[in-house]
């Protein structure tokens, strides 16, 4: 699907659309991949996702602390959200420090990853989500 989304209202919407397109994997977490440049939109994308999924935290970029978790209050499937900002990652091997493994092996993890080939080496069966930024409110989106 591509769309062009011109605020953060019209990015609810995508995430409230591609979050029904969702199936999630039998065997290990779901791992949702975020591609695009700074400011493309991908913590906006991930903020309306978990509103979507009913978590009542704010939401904001882990750029600092790398990973925050959420808890999925009312997902049929999905149990926790797992936010990561690989952006500052230097080794790929650290993600492996938060547990990276553990989390993969739940079936009821959602992780959804910003810069993820900053450890792409450690993402398998993933679904990508291109982000590119048009003008300041316009961005395009893709999976």
């Amino acid at each position: 699907m591509k769309t062009i989304s011109h605020s953060v209202e019209e990015t609810k919407e995508v995430a409230k659309a591609f979050i029904k397109t969702l199936s999630p994997l039998p065997h290990h977490a779901t791992i949702i991949e975020l591609v695009g440049d700074l400011g493309a939109g991908k913590t906006t994308f991930t903020q309306n996702l978990a509103q979507e999924l009913q978590i009542p935290e704010i939401i904001t970029s882990p750029t600092f602390v790398i990973q925050k978790r959420y808890v999925v209050p009312n997902h049929p499937q999905f149990k926790t959200l797992i936010h990561i900002d690989a952006y500052r990652l230097e080794n790929p091997n650290e993600i492996t420090k938060l547990g990276w493994e553990n989390d993969l092996q739940n079936p009821e993890n959602l992780i959804v990853v910003e810069w993820p080939n900053n450890i792409q080496e450690h993402i398998k069966n993933s679904i990508q989500i291109y982000f590119n930024h048009i003008d300041e409110t316009t961005r395009e989106i893709k999976w």
